[in-house]
């Protein structure tokens, strides 16, 4: 009787541990499975907030890049300025394609999907200031002096022009007059080209207006300076000379930074953007060339 209470006492602990081994097994299993959700979730953090600061990086470069080619920078400066932002996001492949009308931009990891951004540079001018201070937020971002979230901020807040269109306008007219003395002209020579300079800024100023392209701009601006020059030098009072202020006028237009632009890119191997510079120097010349032959033509001069 004892040793068969013995043994239903013995199956039934046997039970009773079989059971509890079991609930702690399973126990076991969903705790495992919650921290491994939890671990998962945290890698999914993680991730998403790497690419977002990947988006953010990849976003200055392309601002930096933009800013500085619609400023007139060489395309060996924005590609190496856009290089040095990208690097910081500690990407494997980091590549920008530039051209003096658009950029390419693109990001690529084993660790998440690549990201490539595609900018289109409608307008385009010369403004050093620009340029220097896109460099300058450049080395501050990349020597850590400044956050990532600060120099997005700097570059897209940004100012667009250093001095308004009637101090440039103003500027402009000064060349044309400083000029004629430089060349050798006298007082009245001076004068004359700055009235020339007067009805260029008055043509280029009408011409942004009523949006007409640059080329255009450039061959009447130079029409109207030959016209002034002739009837500066027609005057029955003081003798001025045609050419002189025809050569001072015209020096505001003349493309020399898209000259210097052209030749820098081309020593630096880059071809293709040195050709294209070039071209535009080439086209902003040939339209003053043809403006002021078309005045003179105007004024029988020719």
């Amino acid at each position: 009787m004892f040793m068969e209470m013995s043994t239903l006492f013995l199956k039934k602990i046997k039970k009773f541990l079989s059971l509890f081994l079991w609930l702690f097994a399973l126990g076991n299993d969903r705790i495992n499975e919650v921290v491994f959700q939890k671990e998962k979730s945290g890698m999914e953090g993680i991730a998403l907030d790497k690419t977002a600061e990947c988006k953010l990086v990849l976003d200055t470069a392309v601002l930096a890049g933009k800013i500085m080619l619609q400023s007139g920078a060489e395309i060996h400066r924005v590609e190496d300025t856009i290089h040095r932002i990208l690097k910081v996001s500690g990407m494997k492949t980091a590549e920008a394609f530039v051209m003096p009308t658009g950029l390419i931009v693109t990001l690529d990891d084993p660790r998440m999907d690549s990201m490539t951004v595609v900018k289109r540079i409608k307008t385009r001018g010369t403004n050093l200031s620009r340029i220097a201070e896109v460099n300058d937020i450049s080395r501050r971002f990349c020597s850590g002096n400044i956050s990532l979230e600060e120099a997005f901020h700097s570059l897209k807040h940004m100012k667009q022009y250093t001095y308004t269109a009637l101090q440039k306008y103003i500027a402009q007219i000064m060349v044309a007059f400083f000029f004629a003395i430089l060349l050798g002209g006298n007082g009245w020579d001076a004068v004359g080209a700055g009235a020339a300079g007067i009805g260029m800024v008055l043509i280029l100023y009408l011409g942004r207006k009523i949006g007409l392209n640059d080329f255009f701009q450039l061959l009447l601006a130079s029409a109207v300076i030959a016209v002034v020059a002739y009837l500066a030098a027609e005057n029955p009072y003081q003798t001025i000379q045609m050419d002189i202020v025809i050569i001072a006028a015209i020096m505001p237009l003349v493309p020399g930074a898209a000259i210097t632009t052209a030749v820098r890119d081309t020593m630096q191997g880059d071809y293709v953007a040195g050709g294209a510079k070039a071209l535009e120097a080439f086209v902003s010349a040939a339209a003053i060339a043809a403006g002021v032959s078309f005045g003179m033509i105007l004024t029988g001069v020719m």
